[in-house]
């Protein structure tokens, strides 16, 4: 379990977060909604540990182990992975170098890795060319999304969080990400966390919980249907 506890974060000394308490549970998926500025990213920079995030009070646990002061590599060894809301290109780093650094040796051959990077890289149809070019450079959103979860599927994380995974994705490349997701997480105990203002992506992706943010606390917390009452009558009501 991934655990928020009475959470109070500031960044540039203005405090963003209030008091904030959630738990994330294995084996399920949650979808964080919330109007632009309602604090949804700095929550999760804030659970992988971005320096720019100061936590005034309150604690993360991931599995029963205290991380609320542990760096974002050791975060990421703990098995958090987090997909920002825009991926930067990395020139003259192909995605299989950069995987190469985070996976040892011992645990998958360079000949293993090319072969699984090839493997998830045709489930999502993303291009061959893709694969041995610059990471993201010249990509368009759709592809920089699809190397995101290509990047979570080879890392093989415990706890998924995907950050406006559906921004910038035309309607067949969300259909891709989303069923490639929903395999991914099946018959596991992986924890699923989805931000995004939108419900078409839980459409294919079945949710357990809707969190709903606003200013910088947790307006409101539903199943699935809640996210479908979102949809047709906004935030505001």
């Amino acid at each position: 379990m991934l655990s928020i506890k009475n959470l109070t974060v500031s960044a540039e000394e203005k405090e963003i977060l209030h008091d904030i308490t959630l738990d994330f549970n294995k084996g399920k998926v949650y979808a964080i909604m919330g109007i632009n500025g309602s604090g949804k990213s700095s929550l999760v920079k804030t659970i992988m540990g971005n320096p720019i995030m100061h936590v005034n009070k309150g604690s993360l646990i991931c599995d029963n182990v205290d991380i609320t002061k542990l760096p974002t590599n050791k975060r990421a060894q703990k098995g958090i992975f987090l997909s920002p809301q825009s991926p930067i290109a990395i020139p003259g780093v192909t995605v299989q170098q950069l995987l190469r650094t985070a996976i040892s040796r011992d645990t998958m051959t360079s000949k293993a890795l090319t072969q699984k990077i090839k493997e998830v890289a045709n489930q999502l149809k993303i291009p061959k060319e893709l694969l041995s070019r610059s990471l993201n450079h010249n990509f368009s959103g759709g592809e920089r999304k699809k190397m995101e979860v290509l990047q979570a599927a080879i890392l093989n994380p415990q706890y998924v969080i995907l950050d406006e995974i559906d921004t910038g994705v035309d309607v067949d490349a969300l259909k891709i990400i989303a069923n490639f997701l929903k395999a991914f997480i099946a018959n596991t105990t992986k924890t699923l966390i989805l931000i995004t203002h939108y419900n078409r992506i839980l459409s294919y992706l079945p949710v357990d919980e809707v969190i709903v943010m606003k200013d910088g606390t947790i307006a409101q917390k539903g199943n699935a249907s809640l996210a479908k009452i979102i949809e047709s009558e906004g935030y505001q009501k």
